[in-house]
């Protein structure tokens, strides 16, 4: 198992750890990228841990750029051939006095102080070449067993930084793990330590729950210990919609939308709001909820009117609404449709546009506007239409029957 390790270690992480050991010092892999390797998955990025304090790991790495990420916490990233590698000092962390952050950082030359510090098993693991693996706490029996379970008292871990709780239902999630009972027990019992966490924080970790290959049984183990407040506030996720979670597109908003559609687009971004949220995900959040829950288009007409109105948004629409039992099937394909036609044609492509109507029919600025969307569902109804000449005829007849556009 450790040769296997060693063997696919990339040779950029080995030039960091080859300059440890030219000075005098050990690296060892350790955390997220150590527990994938292990699962023989290539992880996303490398970190390290190892008894050199900031200012010899500083001289180590002289012929390398240096980033100082967080050198007073004893963490830095070294540029090894344009790669990241994030390395920090054996440490351990003073008390917790606000739930959050460690009161002070004291650096160790021992592994296992490092270790015993970290919150789940499946990440306290270390290795290097001389040692092999350093599993102190069975996190390789663990990851075998498909479980997360915390280092030492649950409690205790969770109590230090409550977001740990957050990260426990998450790595469920992600690795599609079930947490140990005891440790589940521990995250509800200090459960009310969330309140001091900041609300970007959450949402990150609510986000990348709902992305994750498992988001039912993460989000399972979430609402069955009763953190929903912590996370939606006043809003219930519907439940029901666990069943078919994991078979939506793995994308937070679209998971989101499925368990919070039966609420309205006020309360959806009030919730954003608390979350302190993107904008760019709080619309995409409100209009995949909307488009989900509008009226199915049972026409090429009312299919180009669905697609542009909850443009960007309405294959997850229907997809959530698939999700919550309609057959959208036929509105579907309607709206593939049209849009593998070009036929839904915004007002900026109208063959018209508001300065022509306003200066050849002498329409009033002020409802320029409402005739262009006049004439665009002209068009809807059948794009042939959209010529020049047979919208400002239409336009024509719109301004004579009707009162206030010229």
């Amino acid at each position: 198992m450790d040769r296997t390790i060693g063997a696919r270690i990339p040779a950029y992480v080995r030039a960091v750890t080859d300059a440890l050991a030219a000075a005098g010092h050990r690296g060892y892999l350790v955390g997220g990228s150590l527990r994938d390797l292990l699962r023989g998955v290539a992880p996303h990025d490398y970190d390290l841990t190892t008894d050199a304090t900031p200012d010899e790991m500083l001289a180590a790495f002289a012929s390398f750029r240096v980033i100082p990420t967080g050198l007073k916490h004893g963490t830095l990233t070294v540029l090894s051939e344009g790669q990241p590698v994030e390395v920090t000092t054996h440490r351990v962390d003073g008390g917790y006095t606000d739930g959050r952050h460690p009161d002070r950082v004291s650096f160790t030359r021992r592994l296992a102080d490092d270790l015993s510090r970290r919150d789940f098993t499946v990440n306290a693991m270390a290795y290097s070449d001389q040692t092999g693996l350093v599993d102190l706490f069975d996190g390789q029996g663990d990851l075998a067993r498909g479980i997360i379970r915390a280092v030492g008292d649950p409690a205790t871990r969770f109590s230090e930084d409550a977001l740990r709780i957050l990260r426990a239902y998450r790595f469920s999630a992600q690795l599609d793990f079930a947490l140990d009972e005891s440790t589940a027990a521990g995250a509800r019992a200090v459960r009310a330590g969330l309140s001091q966490v900041s609300v970007e924080r959450i949402f990150s970790e609510l986000t990348r729950l709902l992305a994750s290959p498992a988001a039912a049984r993460g989000m399972q183990g979430l609402l069955d210990a009763d953190l929903a407040p912590f996370v939606f506030g006043d809003l219930a996720p519907d439940r029901t919609a666990l069943a078919v979670l994991d078979t939506l597109p793995p994308r937070a908003e679209v998971r989101l939308a499925a368990l919070l559609a039966d609420h309205g687009e006020d309360a959806l971004y009030a919730l954003c709001r608390r979350l302190k949220t993107p904008n760019a995900f709080a619309d995409a959040l409100v209009g995949t909820v909307c488009a989900a829950r509008a009226p199915l288009p049972d026409s090429p007409y009312a299919a180009r009117h669905f697609a542009h109105r909850y443009w960007g948004m309405w294959q997850d629409g229907l997809s959530v609404a698939a999700a919550r039992g309609a057959a959208v099937e036929r509105a579907a394909e309607l709206c593939r449709r049209v849009v593998r036609e070009n036929s839904v044609i915004e007002v900026r492509r109208l063959a018209v546009n508001g300065r022509e109507l306003q200066e050849q029919l002498g329409v009033c600025p002020a409802k320029t506007g409402a005739l262009l969307l006049g004439l665009q569902d002209f068009v809807f109804a059948d794009p042939a239409r959209n010529k020049k000449a047979t919208l400002l005829a239409h336009a024509a007849e719109i301004c004579e029957k009707e009162k206030g556009y010229v």
